[in-house]
């Protein structure tokens, strides 16, 4: 296979990572329950407006534009780091002797910037240098995300890995914006801006629009899932984010076993994961009720949707198909996934706070 290929068939591979499907297609998965088809009668959403933009959401927005286009060196190893870098990382945190679920990520690059929810993180690094080994010591704020970490105290091993050095360019200057795609000026630089994350807002009040129409639908579908399915789910994605890296890391069993048992007990994880197998539980039975049909054509169609934002082609995707009967096995039960969402959207009734009737 040449280079090329793989590198075509990258936006498959990361499709099937995050199937929505999979977790229902391992063949040692619980026995799914019976569920009866939701109705479509009446299915009716309003979604909800998003707050305003901010003038600091614009200037955020414009320095990421500027760091996209910013001159970088790569730091040696041994050299100091500063605020503003890019780094390298791997890190695991702990807090009162509990591996803190989702922390241990590995070859992570991240700008050196002071990050709200983790005072000190940012700040402790910059003190370091590219190769060092560092302790962070912190404690969690009031408002965390995660509630039984909040005024907690944590406790964070980081390996800084590699450092880039990041020279913003000239942010006024007509080259920058030009090269930019912004304008010739600041006002028009801000215009832009503000344009393209509006039209983003736009995207993310249809993608609220599909999640409160599917989550009506495993409502009405009246669905229990049995937590050994729920384990199944979890189980699936830690060892996708974190449990294959933790072996090439050469992480002990028990290691390993702690981490994912904190993903295991974490109560919004496993929130998440049974709303969306609750969803492809209404979504299955919803499919066989309306007798959908999914053919060839249909299936390449939606398949190449999903996976043209890493760049592939109806070519990609028909030969993907071909590779082998697994590959094409998950791409299939994607596809009627795909296509159960879609009938699903055509008979609801979408309606935008303060906005007409879609």
């Amino acid at each position: 296979m040449t280079d090329k290929k793989k590198s075509n068939t990258g936006g498959v591979a990361q499709l099937l990572k995050i199937s929505p499907m999979a977790d229902l297609m391992s063949p040692t998965a619980p026995k799914l329950p019976d569920v009866k088809a939701p109705s479509l009668e009446n299915l009716a959403v309003e979604v909800p407006q998003l707050p305003d933009l901010t003038e600091n959401d614009v200037l955020e927005r414009f320095g990421d534009k500027a760091r996209a286009l910013a001159k970088t060196r790569d730091r040696a190893m041994g050299e100091s780091l500063k605020m503003g870098d890019e780094i390298q990382i791997n890190t695991i945190g702990y807090s009162e002797g509990r591996l803190i679920p989702f922390s241990a990520r590995f070859d992570q690059w991240m700008p050196l910037e002071p990050m709200q929810m983790l005072t000190g993180f940012s700040e402790t690094i910059a003190q370091a240098t590219v190769g060092a080994s560092i302790q962070i010591d912190l404690v969690f704020p009031a408002d965390y995300p995660t509630e039984w970490l909040r005024k907690k105290p944590g406790r964070f091993m980081v390996d800084v890995l590699a450092a880039r050095e990041v020279t913003l360019p000239d942010m006024e200057s007509p080259a920058f914006l030009k090269k930019a795609k912004l304008g010739d000026n600041l006002e028009d630089a801000m215009v832009k801006i503000r344009e393209e994350l509006e039209e983003e807002m736009v995207d993310a009040l249809w993608v609220t629009a599909r999640e409160m129409v599917l989550d009506e639908l495993a409502d009405r579908a009246d669905v229990k899932v049995p937590p050994k399915l729920v384990d199944e789910e979890i189980r699936r994605r830690w060892g996708s984010i974190e449990g294959q890296s933790m072996v090439e890391k050469e992480f002990d069993v028990a290691e390993q076993q702690e981490a994912l048992d904190a993903w295991l007990k974490d109560p919004m994880t496993r929130m998440d994961c049974e709303q969306r197998l609750r969803i492809n539980l209404a979504l299955r039975a919803m499919t066989e009720s309306e007798k959908l049909e999914l053919g060839e054509e249909k299936l390449q169609s939606l398949l190449v949707q999903q996976v043209k934002s890493f760049g592939m082609t109806a070519a990609d995707v028909k030969a993907a198909l071909k590779e082998t009967p697994e590959t094409a096995k998950y791409l299939i039960e994607m596809g009627w996934y795909f296509l159960a969402v879609e009938h699903a959207l055509s008979k609801a009734k979408i309606t935008f706070e303060g906005a007409a009737s879609a």
